[in-house]
């Protein structure tokens, strides 16, 4: 087998980046969140949804 055969032959992976409205950063885990309460539904990645839930609760993340 030539390199270009190994070269076509080569297994692909590919990832699927998505923006997150919050903080403007390409990621994968970037969804639509609901949260009842407090109440807030936001299409963004799993570090600014609890950053956001966390202050409407009164609660710090990451301090």
């Amino acid at each position: 087998m030539n390199a270009l055969e190994k070269w076509h032959d080569r297994p692909l992976q590919v990832r699927v980046f998505d923006r997150c409205n919050e903080c403007g950063e390409l990621k994968e885990d970037v969804q639509k969140h609901v949260s009842l309460w407090p109440n807030i539904t936001a299409v963004c990645c799993a570090k600014c949804f609890a950053e956001m839930t966390a202050e409407c609760s009164g609660f710090a993340v990451g301090q």
